[in-house]
């Protein structure tokens, strides 16, 4: 069901760039003012400068981009591969407490399918101000500067072991600032990429990180392409998909920081009380370690509260809405609809929008925040499940906005999808 084709990728000169850690950056989301500024400073050809230039919301905002990024390839420091390929890459990582990991993927350009297909499934909510964002830069550019993460089920291993056995031909390897390390191969050999061609042909693949650069991506297809050519390099987004059953797809819990609650404390207590066990705890960062039912771990500056989910609650009667009971008892719907909604009379998609509520894989960086003052509250919740995301996927709905955290992140400048050079 998947379609993928080989692409020849544009990436950093070596012989120009020494340290490729020095141009990679974080995506876009996830690179506030200050980090921007570190890794513009860095490097006078960090891809940041592309991605997120300097402020502004206008054409010539976007066309600053697309001017650097012609400057860079002129001047020989981003170049074509020899050829078309699609790219084996590991990446390894430390995981702090759980250990040392690695994953094995595939770089390749994935054909841009309607939603509707089934073919490709998103699994979370996305907001359009930066979907709209980043169709300004790929139109202005004409290319995929970062990899839309996905996944796939290879419950049998073919796919593993096919890019086991083709690991050989080394592109790049190198260790980034965050102790990440980087390997890519490629696999040119045509019978190799149609053997793969043909096997993820008959599979379903999810946006596992990356759903607004999917949609930005599948938005600009339409748009560029009216009349339907099938060769176009607009048709394609560039894509790194890793197996589910890969012991390094880590799934990270997403906390929720709230700058402000609405209502008294004394009564968003009471109306907690209605559903929830509370529980005064004094190590909050260890608070849903072997909860086996619904909880969260409430901290404001007062105290840490356990919220555990009472005996006897029918989700699919409080929880409100139309989705599938199987949504109605994810951790996140509950937090969202009965915590937000119910309790405090918040909608958290607007807050979101808005920047009242943000997110945080990390426990001490929302514990600071609140202890400082920039938020009043911030609720930690458990990782949200592989098999969860594939269950809502497949069901046809999408969970509340950044319910999952998969780490690390795909950097963004390994390998350019330029959609001039592509083909």
């Amino acid at each position: 069901m998947a379609e993928i084709k080989p692409f020849r990728g544009t990436f950093y000169n070596p012989e120009l760039i020494n340290n490729r850690a020095e141009v990679i950056a974080p995506p876009y989301d996830v690179i506030d003012d200050d980090r921007r500024k570190a890794l513009a400073d860095g490097s006078p050809y960090n891809i940041v400068r592309l991605i997120l230039p300097q402020s502004g919301d206008d054409a010539a905002f976007w066309s600053r981009s697309a001017e650097l990024f012609e400057d860079w390839k002129k001047q020989g420091v981003l170049i074509a591969d020899r050829g078309l390929c699609v790219y084996a890459y590991r990446q390894t990582f430390d995981l702090p407490g759980s250990g040392r990991f690695s994953r094995l993927g595939i770089f390749a350009a994935v054909k841009c399918k309607d939603f509707s297909s089934g073919e490709v499934l998103p699994h979370e909510k996305t907001f359009p101000r930066t979907r709209d964002e980043r169709l300004n830069l790929l139109r202005a550019c004409r290319a995929n500067f970062s990899q839309v993460f996905m996944t796939l089920r290879d419950s049998n291993g073919e796919v593993a072991d096919m890019l086991l056995r083709a690991t050989l031909g080394n592109v790049m390897q190198f260790n980034d600032d965050e102790g990440t390390y980087h390997e890519i191969w490629r696999i040119e050999q045509p019978d190799e990429i149609e053997a793969l061609k043909s096997i993820l042909a008959a599979k379903t693949m999810i946006i596992a990180d990356g759903h607004h650069r999917y949609e930005t991506a599948l938005a600009y297809s339409q748009e560029s392409n009216p009349e339907g050519r099938l060769d176009s390099p607009a048709n394609y987004v560039s894509a790194v998909i890793f197996c589910s059953q890969d012991p390094g797809l880590v799934i990270l819990p997403v906390h929720r920081v709230l700058k402000r609650l609405p209502l008294p404390w004394p009564e968003v207590k009471a109306k907690l009380e209605r559903f929830f066990e509370l529980e005064e705890i004094t190590e909050p960062v260890k608070g849903l370690e072997g909860m086996n039912r619904v909880a969260f771990v409430m901290v404001r500056s007062e105290s840490a509260l356990r919220l555990t989910l009472k005996p006897g609650i029918a989700l699919r009667d409080i929880v409100e809405g139309p989705e599938s009971e199987r949504w109605k008892s994810l951790d996140i719907s509950i937090l969202h609809s009965l915590v937000f909604g119910q309790c405090m009379n918040l909608n958290a998609d607007l807050l979101a929008e808005d920047g009242e509520l943000y997110f945080t894989p990390w426990e001490n960086s929302a514990f600071k925040d609140v202890e400082e003052g920039r938020a009043e509250a911030c609720f930690l919740v458990r990782a949200t499940r592989i098999e969860d995301i594939w269950g809502i996927a497949e069901g046809g709905e999408r969970m509340p906005h950044k319910s999952s955290y998969f780490y690390p992140k795909l950097p963004s400048g390994l390998i350019i999808y330029d959609h001039r050079s592509a083909s």
